[in-house]
C-alpha cells in the first residue's frame, strides 16, 4: 500500500496534535498492526523520514525449546522512495508483505539488535561511515536488494510499563524535502541527520507503541489463556470416559459446519442470520467446547453403565454365584435323597426340573440386564416371584465394609449390622442400605430457573429396582444425574467472568438439551427462548451421539438411520425444522459422516423423503 506523501514537520503544537491523535486512535484500534502503521506513518511525517519499520520482540517458549533464540521481525515497514517508484512502474511495491516475514536473529552486531538489547537510544549520522570499532554494524543487504541507499537512521527502543523493551522504531532518511524521492546519488543532499526535537518526539511515540504491543500481548495472551483451558477442561472430559472420548472435539466440529452454512444462507428462514466475525465465531467455538464440561462431576460409572445391575462393576456376577448355590443346594437334596433310600428316578426327575427352572430364571435375569428391549408390568411380576427365591447365607456380610458403606448401612438406614447365622437371603433384593440419600447440596439453587425432577435419592441401588427400568439400563436417579450435567455445565460457566466478548458462552452451551416444545431440560426453554446458535448445538449434539460408535451401551447407527431418528426429533418439535433441513441440503451430515464415522455405518440416504 502507497503510503501517503510526508511534509515538512509544523511546530511543536502540531506534534503535540499528532501525538494525542495516536493516544486516542490507541483506545479505539483493535488490530495492532493497524495501530503500528499509524504510529509509523506519523513519527515518518513528523520528522520528515522517508522511510522506517517497528521491530518487535519475539520471545520463545524456553519450556518447549530450550534452545530457542530471541528474534526480532518486522511489525510495520513504510518506504516512501519505494512507493513512489512502484507507482510510476504502475506496480505495488509489496515491500511490507515481503518484510513481514522475516526475522531475525535479536543480536547486540545488527544496529535495531544494539537498541533492543542495550533499551538506548541510536541516532546515526551515516550509516555507512561508521567507526568500526564499534560493537554494531550496519548491514547494507537490504538496500542492495531494494536499489536504496540509507544515510540518516534514528533507532528509538519501545519499552513497555515495567521497563522491558518490547521492540524498536527505525526511522531513515530524515529529509528536505518531504515529497522527495532517495536515490543513491541525491541520499547526501536530499537528506540530514535527526535533532534532539526528533528524538525526543519519536521517544514519546515509542512508548505509546509499547503500551500498545504490550495490551495487544496481554489480550492475546488472555485469548490463548482461555482457548487452552477450554480445550484442556474438554480434552479432560473426553479422555474421562474410554468411551464417550472425543465427543467434545466433535460436536464442536459439525456445529462449526452447519453454523457457516447457516452464516452462507441468502433466502429462507435463514436469510437474515448472521454468524458475525471472528469474535463471535471464537465464542461460538468455546460454546461449543464446553458444552459438557459439567459432565467433569458426573461419575464415570454412570456415564458408561451399560447394563442394569452395574455400578462399580457389573453384580450380574454377584447373582450368579447365587444360581450356583441354589443349584447346590438342589444337587445336596438330590444326593441326600439318595442317601435317604428315597426312589431315585423321582430324585433325579425333581433336580432336573429344577435345573431348568433355575437356568431358566438366570437367562431371564441376564435379558433383563442388558436392557435391550422393554421390561413391562408383566416381566417385572416374574421379576419379583424369581426374587422371592431364598438362599442360606452363612458369612458376615457386614466384614470388609468401607466407613461410608458401614455407616450408611447402620446409622443411615437402621439395618443390623450383625445377624445370627446363617440367615435366609432372598435371590434378589432391595435393601435399605441400597437407597443413598440425596444431600442439601445436590439441589440446585433456584436462582438459575431450572426446572427439572429431582429424584427423593441420590442413588438406588436395589437389584429389583434397576432390574424393574423399563428402558435402557438407567434408573431414575441415574438419569437425573446424567441429564444434571448441563445443571452443573450452567452453574460453573454463569460463575465463571467471562469478558464482554464471550457473553453468550453460557447461552451455545447450556442450551443442547431443550426442546422448541417446551420438554427439555434443564429449564424447559420454548422455541422463541431459543437462539440460531442454541438449536444448531442441539442438531449437532443428538447426530454425534447417534452415529458415535464408542458408547458401551449402545452400537453405532448407520449414517441412513440417525437421520431417519433426527427427522424424528424434527416432528416431535424437539430440533429446528429449518436447520434439519440445512444440514441435510447443505451435504453437512455426509462431510460429517466422511471425517468421523466408520465405513461400515455410512450408507445410501434419501434426503428428499425428509424435506
Amino acid at each position: 500500500m502507497a503510503s501517503p506523501p510526508a511534509v515538512l514537520p509544523g511546530p511543536p503544537q502540531q506534534a503535540l496534535v499528532e501525538v494525542l491523535g495516536i493516544a486516542t486512535a490507541l483506545s479505539d484500534a483493535k488490530d495492532l498492526r493497524t495501530l503500528l502503521q499509524l504510529i509509523l506513518r506519523t513519527c515518518r511525517r513528523l520528522t520528515c523520514s522517508d522511510a522506517g519499520s517497528i521491530f518487535l520482540v519475539e520471545r520463545p517458549d524456553l519450556r518447549r525449546d530450550p534452545h530457542a533464540v530471541e528474534t526480532l521481525w518486522f511489525a510495520a515497514s513504510q518506504n516512501h522512495t519505494l512507493d513512489r517508484r512502484a507507482e510510476g512502474d504502475g506496480q505495488i511495491s509489496g515491500l511490507e508483505g515481503e518484510l513481514m516475514e522475516l526475522r531475525f536473529p535479536l543480536t547486540p552486531d545488527r544496529l535495531v539488535g544494539w537498541s533492543a538489547l542495550a533499551g538506548e537510544i541510536l541516532n546515526i549520522e551515516d550509516v555507512y561511515a561508521l567507526d568500526p570499532d564499534l560493537p554494531y554494524q550496519f548491514d547494507p543487504t537490504m538496500d542492495r536488494n531494494l536499489n536504496y541507499k540509507a544515510r540518516s537512521m534514528l533507532m528509538v527502543p519501545m519499552k513497555s510499563t515495567t521497563g522491558k523493551v518490547v521492540g524498536v522504531v527505525q526511522l531513515i532518511n530524515r529529509k528536505h524535502d518531504g515529497d522527495a524521492v532517495i536515490t543513491p546519488e541525491t541520499v547526501t543532499t536530499n537528506t540530514r541527520p535527526y535533532d534532539g526535537f526528533d528524538r525526543q518526539l519519536i521517544e514519546a511515540l515509542a512508548s505509546q507503541a509499547a503500551v500498545c504491543v504490550e495490551r495487544t500481548q496481554l489480550l492475546d495472551a488472555q485469548e490463548k489463556l482461555i482457548d487452552s483451558m477450554v480445550a484442556l477442561l474438554a480434552g479432560a472430559i473426553d479422555a474421562k470416559s474410554p468411551y464417550t472420548g472425543g465427543h467434545c472435539e466433535r460436536v464442536p466440529e459439525l456445529a462449526v459446519m452447519l453454523a457457516t452454512e447457516a452464516d452462507r444462507a441468502t433466502e429462507g428462514p435463514l436469510a437474515g442470520f448472521s454468524m458475525g466475525g471472528e469474535d463471535e465465531w471464537r465464542e461460538f467455538r468455546i460454546g461449543a467446547y464446553l458444552h459438557d464440561c459439567g459432565k467433569i462431576t458426573t461419575p464415570e460409572y454412570v456415564v458408561d453403565k451399560a447394563t442394569k445391575l452395574e455400578t462399580i462393576y457389573n453384580r450380574i456376577h454377584e447373582i450368579r454365584t447365587r444360581f450356583e448355590v441354589l443349584l447346590r443346594d438342589a444337587e445336596i437334596d438330590r444326593l441326600r435323597g439318595h442317601l435317604e433310600a428315597r426312589d431315585p428316578k423321582i430324585l433325579d426327575e425333581v433336580y432336573a426340573a429344577r435345573k431348568r427352572q433355575l437356568e431358566e430364571d438366570y437367562i431371564f435375569i441376564c435379558d433383563a440386564n442388558i436392557g435391550a428391549e422393554s421390561f413391562g408390568p408383566d416381566k417385572i411380576e416374574r421379576l419379583k416371584v424369581i426374587g422371592q427365591q431364598t438362599w442360606l447365607r452363612h458369612f458376615d456380610d457386614g466384614l470388609g465394609l468401607s466407613w461410608a458403606e458401614r455407616e450408611r448401612r447402620v446409622a443411615g438406614c437402621g439395618d443390623p449390622l450383625y445377624v445370627e447365622l446363617p440367615v435366609e437371603e432372598r435371590l434378589l433384593c432391595d435393601k435399605s442400605w441400597h437407597r443413598i440419600p440425596r444431600d442439601a447440596h445436590s439441589v440446585p439453587d433456584e436462582r438459575y430457573g431450572f426446572r427439572m425432577d429431582i429424584p427423593e435419592l441420590l442413588y438406588n441401588q436395589g437389584e429389583i429396582h434397576n432390574l424393574s427400568i423399563s428402558r435402557g439400563t438407567l434408573t431414575p436417579e441415574e438419569r437425573y444425574k446424567i441429564n444434571e450435567h448441563i445443571v452443573q455445565t450452567i452453574i460453573m460457566l454463569e460463575n465463571m467472568p467471562f469478558p464482554p466478548g464471550l457473553s453468550r458462552v453460557v447461552d451455545i452451551a447450556g442450551t443442547h438439551h431443550e426442546t422448541l416444545d417446551g420438554r427439555g431440560y434443564p429449564r424447559r426453554l420454548k422455541g422463541d427462548q431459543l437462539s440460531v446458535r442454541a438449536r444448531i448445538m442441539t442438531i449437532a449434539d443428538i447426530f454425534e451421539a447417534l452415529t458415535a460408535g464408542d458408547r458401551p451401551y449402545k452400537p453405532a447407527k448407520t449414517l441412513s438411520d440417525s437421520i431417519r431418528i433426527l427427522a424424528g426429533f424434527r416432528d416431535r418439535s424437539h430440533i429446528d425444522p429449518d436447520l434439519f433441513a440445512l444440514f441435510l441440503r447443505s451435504g453437512v451430515y455426509r462431510l460429517y459422516a466422511n471425517r468421523f464415522l466408520h465405513p461400515d455405518q455410512i450408507d445410501e440416504v434419501d434426503i428428499d423423503q425428509y424435506l
